[in-house]
C-alpha cells in the first residue's frame, strides 16, 4: 500500500515533459505522428461505415460520422499548431476516449467491434509519455469500463462466439493493460531520476542542463520572431558571508536568494543557478519590464533586516530572435547579459548594467534604497 501511494503521489512536471522531448528534437516528430494517427481514427471510421451490418445503426452512424468530422481538424491542429498546454492535452485524451467509446458502443456486431477496443492503447501511450498516474489511472479505469461493457454486450448478442470473444477480451488485457502498465512504471522511475538531474537540489531552480531544455519551451512560435531578455545575477562579496558566518548560512543565503528571484520573475520566465552565488533568467517580456523588475529585485536582495545583507550585480541584455536558433540565441544574449553584469560588479556593485550597442550602459541607484 505504501508504494502505490508513493506511485499515486509522483509529482510529474508536463511542462517539464514537453521540454525534454523538445530539447532532444523529439517534440516535432511526436507531433506530427499523433496528428497522422488522428486521421487513422478517422479513416477506420470511414471504412467502418463502409462494412454491411457494422455502421447501420442511427446511433453508430451518429458517432462513426462524428469522429470522421472531428478528427481532420484536430489532426490538422496537431501538425500545424504549437504544441498544446496541460489543460488542452488532458481534454484531447478525454476527447479521444469519449469519442472512441461512443463509437465502440453504438455501433452494430459488438463481437466484430470488440478487437477495436485495441485502440484505446494508442491514447494510452500518449498518457503514458507526457502525463502521471492520476491521468493514467482515469484513462486506463475508463477503457476498462468501456471494454467490459462492450464484452458483455458481444456475450448477450452473440453467445455462439462466447469463445472468441473470451479469446478477444484475454489479447484485449494483454495488449491495453499489461505492456502500457510495465512502461509506465519504467518512465516514472526513470523520468524521477531524469529531473533530478536538472534541478538545483539546494534552491530547487533548474541547474544548466535543465536551464537548455526549459529554454526551448519558451513560447515562440515556430518560424515567427521575439523580444526575449536575459538577466544575470551575481551576489556582491558571497564569500564574506561563508567567512564569517559559516557555510550553512552561505546555503540559507542561496535559498533565500532564489526564492526572492522567484518571486520577482515567476513563471513562464525561466530561472537558473549557473553555479555558486550566479543566477540567471529568460524571459520574454518587454525589456522596460525586465529592467524595472530587475531593480525592484536588487533593492529586494538587499534587505536591511536580513541577517547578513548582500548587494547584488546584475547584468541585462535583450535582443529579438527567432524559434528555430532559440537555444544558441539565448546563450549568446546569456553571454551579454553577464558582461553587463560584470561591468557593474567593476564599479562597485548593487546596481543594474543594461548591455545596449555593443557595451553595457549604467543603469543609476537608487540611493534612497
Amino acid at each position: 500500500m505504501n508504494s502505490l501511494r508513493q506511485w499515486w503521489s509522483l509529482p510529474v512536471d508536463y511542462g517539464w515533459n514537453v521540454a525534454y522531448a523538445r530539447s532532444q528534437r523529439a517534440l516535432h516528430i511526436t507531433r506530427i505522428l499523433i496528428g497522422v494517427f488522428c486521421w487513422l481514427y478517422g479513416t477506420a471510421a470511414v471504412i467502418t461505415l463502409s462494412i454491411p451490418g457494422l455502421g447501420d445503426g442511427s446511433l453508430g452512424r451518429w458517432a462513426l460520422w462524428f469522429t470522421v468530422a472531428t478528427t481532420v481538424p484536430v489532426g490538422l491542429a496537431w501538425l500545424i499548431g504549437g504544441w498544446p498546454s496541460r489543460q488542452m492535452s488532458i481534454a484531447f485524451v478525454f476527447y479521444a476516449d469519449v469519442v472512441l467509446a461512443a463509437v465502440l458502443l453504438t455501433t452494430d456486431g459488438p463481437s466484430a467491434v470488440l478487437p477495436m477496443a485495441a485502440m484505446f492503447t494508442v491514447m494510452g501511450s500518449y498518457v503514458v509519455g507526457f502525463h502521471g498516474p492520476k491521468l493514467f489511472t482515469f484513462h486506463h479505469v475508463f477503457a476498462f469500463a468501456a471494454t467490459a461493457a462492450l464484452y458483455l454486450s458481444a456475450l448477450v448478442n452473440d453467445p455462439e462466439r462466447r469463445l472468441q470473444t473470451n479469446l478477444y477480451l484475454v489479447m484485449l488485457i494483454l495488449v491495453m493493460f499489461s505492456a502500457p502498465l510495465i512502461c509506465h512504471c519504467f518512465l516514472m522511475l526513470l523520468r524521477r531520476d531524469a529531473s533530478g538531474a536538472f534541478y538545483d537540489p539546494l534552491t530547487g531552480m533548474q541547474n544548466r542542463r535543465g536551464f537548455d531544455a526549459a529554454i526551448g519551451n519558451l513560447e515562440v512560435r515556430s518560424g515567427s520572431h521575439a523580444a526575449v531578455v536575459a538577466v544575470v545575477i551575481d551576489l556582491d562579496n558571497f564569500k564574506a558571508v561563508n567567512d564569517q558566518y559559516g557555510h550553512e548560512h552561505g546555503d540559507t543565503v542561496i535559498r533565500l536568494t532564489a526564492s526572492r528571484i522567484l518571486d520577482a520573475f515567476p513563471a513562464p520566465a525561466v530561472t537558473v543557478r549557473l553555479g555558486g552565488e550566479e543566477f540567471a533568467i529568460v524571459c520574454l517580456d518587454g525589456v522596460d519590464t525586465v529592467i524595472d523588475r530587475s531593480e525592484e529585485l536588487r533593492i529586494r536582495l538587499c534587505d536591511a533586516t536580513d541577517r547578513s545583507p548582500l548587494t547584488a550585480s546584475i547584468g541585462v541584455a535583450h535582443t529579438v530572435i527567432e524559434a528555430r536558433g532559440i537555444v544558441r540565441d539565448v546563450h549568446v544574449l546569456l553571454s551579454r547579459a553577464d558582461r553587463a553584469m560584470y561591468r557593474a560588479k567593476r564599479i562597485g556593485g548593487n546596481r543594474v548594467t543594461v548591455y545596449e550597442d555593443e557595451e553595457p550602459s549604467i543603469h543609476p541607484v537608487d540611493e534612497r534604497q
